[in-house]
């Protein structure tokens, strides 16, 4: 069976296969599962997400869609800092764009630390990583593999901040800085050119471990083991492999 993707909730993994998906969560000292049939993707989403450095944009929106409650959150904060920051020349410390990019990282990642996410966060990742060795999982395999992982999100997040910061020191922040570095990060991401990606992989690892993951305890890996052991048990009934 092949893993198209994890993600950690406050008290849940999730992990997609090619036709379903199973998030299981740890409540009441009980590890509940749940499998559904995955959402087909929009046909307009299917065409865009095939053109280079304009299917960056297509997962914003459809990361809008299917998170649309924090993202409001974080549409909040950006509002904030363009009433309260950018509007005002009342303080004595330079604050740009980038220093506040900045700090909005550090903060999500030490939130994600300190709670339970950061927990199930690692556990997603060691999970997958002993899958993709051994798919007959155990408690044991999966408390030898590293907390970080080479496909996480943050490395895509840290590809983008990169190319931003690059931009930023050169043109400033104009609306297109942002727009150009999420799509040249995107792409970066996806096709991980050999010496560039070197590099943005030992920065990556490094923010997943010091800030976005936490060690995890027996009950975050074994909610993430099974997740993918019901996972599998779906794809394989419908014939996957």
């Amino acid at each position: 069976m092949e893993i198209y993707g994890g993600r950690a909730g406050y008290n849940s993994v999730r992990f997609t296969g090619e036709n379903y998906q199973a998030i299981s969560r740890f409540k009441k000292g009980k590890i509940t599962t749940e499998t559904r049939l995955k959402k087909g993707d929009k046909k307009i989403f299917i065409i865009l997400s095939k053109v280079p450095f304009v299917r960056a944009f297509t997962m914003i929106f459809e990361i809008i869609i299917e998170n649309w409650k924090p993202f409001s959150f974080v549409m909040i904060l950006f509002l904030m800092e363009l009433l309260l920051f950018r509007n005002s020349n009342s303080y004595t410390i330079p604050i740009n764009s980038f220093v506040i990019l900045f700090c909005y990282l550090i903060i999500a990642g030490l939130i994600i630390k300190i709670t339970p996410i950061g927990k199930y966060h690692a556990a997603e990742h060691m999970a997958d990583s002993a899958y993709e060795k051994d798919s007959n999982l155990t408690l044991e395999k999966v408390e030898k593999q590293p907390r970080t992982h080479k496909d996480c999100g943050t490395n895509l997040v840290i590809s983008i901040f990169i190319c931003y910061s690059i931009l930023f020191m050169v043109f400033g922040d104009p609306l297109w800085v942002y727009l150009v570095s999420w799509s040249v990060g995107y792409e970066l991401w996806k096709n991980e050119p050999q010496i560039i990606w070197d590099a943005v992989l030992v920065i990556g690892k490094s923010a997943q471990y010091a800030l976005f993951t936490s060690k995890p305890k027996e009950k975050h890996l074994n909610v993430a083991i099974e997740a993918i052991t019901k996972l599998e048990e779906k794809e394989l009934a419908m014939g996957g492999n």
